[in-house]
This record gives structure tokens, C-alpha cells and sequence, in this order.
């Protein structure tokens, strides 16, 4: 892959896989580095002896990592994507662990290796696709309304900063969506890297058929949501990497205007039938990792699955788990399973039935039927005390009911009561361990 040499690189270390050396990217908060591996990788980060300690997460992986004279070693035995620290190296580094990508011949737009290219913002249509293949970056947004059988795809980069205010001739959108997708069937959003946005990443309104893999996200500004799910039906989101000042991975059902985004009632679907597996996910200091709320405008959201997931931080206000409820809708039949929290500062578990600054309906909702299964979390010595749950309902017509933990632990310690975790309730009933 060819980056364009006007792409800020990271100058304080390198990165070989299997004797290569990749570019090290970088943003104003973090490094990235994409590079290419056939299932097994030997990683040598060469940083000339200066940083003392490294942290590779997933730490459930086990990554042994060896240190050299001149930086430090490791192998992976699959693709996989990381979050790493150096001790003392301003920015942390993620690492993007993808197999060698080929490219299909049957893109409608096609942006070649090497390139910057400046497009403001890309409409599509029916059976159409863009991709953008590694060492490209395409800076702007992609839109569709009504369309059907479309693709978002290829290892580059799509650069949101086109619609911050460069210079006069650019215009200037604080609400530009990266990927936007309204009212669409049969879509795929894969392989892409996204960084640099003004406000959400991924929105997807009242969308049917979705499938969002290996997605790698940057996002730093607040609002920089990752992956919206907004009114949309049979979802899957998996193998993605995601960094966001704001919720990770977030479900929601609203209508009027957003940016430059009007959201029609008609579209909007109940939400169901949506998946989350196999992601990393690094929550900033906006938002919450995995989140269902606040906007929820309808009878039901049900039938919601995350899995298998990493949340490797969760270091501002927001919580690792949430579901906020401020609109009419019941939100119920939710699943989280196989997940593992690394780091949280204020908040694990966040269920609350309540009004707020995002919400519009008169009557308030419910939260029924919610499982969490085979949770793993780690806690430091400064979570007790300072870290807090909350799950309440609003009053004894409107609870949070039928909560079930099954196999969560903390630290090494099997969550069998409350008195284990600084927790807050109000109008629950039938909260369950096991």
C-alpha cells in the first residue's frame, strides 16, 4: 500500500509484520497502522529502546511480547486488530490486522493507491458502490437515499475533515455524516477506514439487510458516534475496530432533522434483528460503549444481540453498558454475551427509564428482559468508590424489570449480588443472578 507522503506519519517508531515495514499513521489523538497478513504475523515494533513498557489489548489474547534492543516482538497466529500502549509514547497505537485485499473489478467509483482525493460528498444509487483501495484516502461523505444493493468497501481511508472549515472555498458542515445511508436495502460497509469526521460515522435510518465488517474507525470530536442503527431491521455489525468520542455501537428510532439529515417517520422500521460480534471497542470521553437510547421513538426494541466483543476503554462519563430510555418504546428481549471490559472509569452499567435533553415523547417507556451472559470485567483498585451502576424505572407502571446476570465476574469474582459493585436502583423488580 502506497499512502500519499502528505499524510501525517508517525516518525517515533515503525512497524514491520513479517520482515515489511507499514506506515504508521496518525491523528491528533492516535497512531494506526493498516497492514497485510495471511492469517499469521511476526510483529517487531522498532522504537530505538526509548519506551520502557508496551500494553497489547486484547488482553484476554494473552499476546506475549518479548523486548529487544530496539523495540519489542510478538506473533499473532490470525488477523486481528489491537489497541497498544507504549509507555511514554505521546499517542497509543491501533494496530489493523487485515488479510490482503483484492479488489473485484466492480466498483462505480474506484479510488486508486497513492492519492488524496478531495470529493465533498458521494451520492448513491441503486446497485451502485465505491471502494477505495489501501493507500488511497477519499475526503468527504457518502450518501444514499431509497437505494437499494449498495457497497462501501476497500482497505483506504474516507477523511471526514472535508467538511471542517479549511479555507474559504470549502464549505463549512459540523453535521456531515460520514457514511449515511436512509430508507436503503442490501447494504455492505466493509474493510474501510474512517477517521477525521464532524460529527457520527456510520447512520443508518430506517435501513433493511446491513452488513458492516472490518470497519476500523478515528473518531475524536464529541458526537463522533461510530455506528448509528437507527429505525433499521436485520443488522450485522462484526470484526470492526472501533475508537469514537461517543457511543461505540448505539441503537436508536428517531424522526426530524439531523445536519444535513431529515429523518422521515415512513422510514423508520422497528428495530429488531440486530447483531454485534467481534468488535473492539475504545470509548473516549463522550457517549457509552455499548448503548441503546436515548432516542426512542416507538412501541418496541427488541431482539438485540451484542457478542464477543472487547471493550478495551470506556474513560470519560458514559458507561460500558447502557440503555436510556426517555421516549414511549420497550425496549426488551436484549442479549450481551461474551464480552470483556478492560478498563471503565465512571460508569459499568447504566439501564435507566428517563427523560432527557434528546428525547420528545409525553409518555415514558420500559426495559424488560435483559441478559448478560459470560461478562468478563477487570477492576482497578480506583473503581470502588468511584465507579457506579445505575439501573431504575421511572415509576411502578414504567420499570426496569427481569434483569438476569449469568457468569459475569469481577475480576476473579463471580457477581452473585449487588453488594459486589457500588450500584444505585429504583422501580426494579426481579433482578437476577446466577
Amino acid at each position: 500500500m502506497n499512502y500519499p507522503t502528505s499524510m501525517s506519519i508517525e516518525k517515533n517508531f515503525s512497524v514491520f509484520v513479517n520482515g515489511k515495514e507499514f506506515h504508521v499513521l496518525k491523528t491528533a489523538e492516535v497512531s494506526y497502522v493498516p497492514v497485510e497478513y495471511n492469517g499469521t504475523a511476526k510483529v517487531k515494533i522498532v522504537t530505538g529502546g526509548k519506551y520502557p513498557n508496551i500494553s497489547v489489548s486484547p488482553k484476554r489474547l494473552n499476546i506475549q511480547v518479548t523486548k529487544t534492543a530496539d523495540g519489542f516482538e510478538f506473533e499473532l497466529n490470525e488477523n486481528r486488530h489491537l489497541y497498544i500502549e507504549l509507555e511514554g509514547a505521546k499517542l497509543p497505537l491501533f494496530f489493523y490486522g487485515n488479510k490482503p485485499e483484492q479488489y473485484d473489478g466492480k466498483a462505480t467509483h474506484y479510488f486508486k493507491s497513492g492519492a488524496i482525493y478531495e470529493v465533498g460528498e458521494i451520492t448513491l444509487n441503486d446497485n451502485e458502490s465505491v471502494y477505495i483501495e489501501a493507500g488511497a484516502v477519499v475526503r468527504g461523505n457518502i450518501h444514499a437515499l431509497k437505494a437499494s444493493n449498495i457497497k462501501v468497501y476497500g482497505q483506504g481511508i474516507l477523511d471526514g475533515s472535508y467538511w471542517w472549515f479549511h479555507n474559504w472555498e470549502r464549505h463549512y458542515d459540523k453535521n456531515r455524516i460520514c457514511v449515511c445511508f436512509q430508507d436503503c436495502e442490501n447494504i455492505e460497509i466493509k474493510d474501510v477506514i474512517m477517521i477525521e469526521p464532524t460529527t457520527w460515522m456510520i447512520g443508518i435510518f430506517g435501513c433493511k439487510d446491513v452488513h458492516i465488517d472490518n470497519v476500523k474507525q478515528i473518531g475524536e470530536v464529541v458526537s463522533s458516534d461510530g455506528i448509528d442503527v437507527v429505525g433499521c431491521q436485520n443488522v450485522l455489525i462484526e470484526n470492526c475496530c472501533l475508537r469514537n468520542n461517543d457511543d461505540c455501537i448505539v441503537i436508536k428510532h428517531m424522526i426530524g432533522d439531523y445536519g444535513h439529515t431529515k429523518v422521515e417517520e415512513e422510514w423508520l422500521k422497528k428495530p429488531g434483528n440486530i447483531r454485534a460480534k467481534n468488535c473492539l471497542c475504545y470509548n473516549a470521553h463522550a457517549g457509552n460503549g455499548l448503548e441503546i437510547g436515548h432516542e426512542l421513538r416507538c412501541e418496541t426494541v427488541e431482539d438485540i444481540v451484542f457478542s464477543d466483543i472487547d471493550i478495551v476503554q470506556v474513560v470519560g462519563q458514559g458507561a460500558a453498558f447502557s440503555i436510556h430510555v426517555g421516549d414511549r418504546a420497550t425496549v426488551k428481549n436484549i442479549l450481551f454475551e461474551n464480552i470483556y471490559v478492560e478498563h471503565y472509569y465512571d460508569k459499568l452499567f447504566d439501564f435507566r427509564v428517563m427523560k432527557s435533553r434528546f428525547n420528545r415523547d409525553v409518555e415514558y417507556g420500559r426495559i424488560q428482559d435483559v441478559t448478560f451472559r459470560n461478562i468478563y470485567i477487570t477492576n482497578s483498585e480506583y473503581n470502588p468508590g468511584y465507579s457506579i451502576s445505575l439501573i431504575g424505572g421511572h415509576d411502578e407502571e414504567h420499570k426496569a424489570e427481569n434483569i438476569l446476570f449469568e457468569n459475569v465476574y469481577i475480576n476473579d469474582d463471580k457477581l452473585v449480588d449487588f453488594r459486589q459493585i457500588d450500584i444505585y436502583t429504583k422501580f426494579t423488580e426481579n433482578i437476577m443472578f446466577k
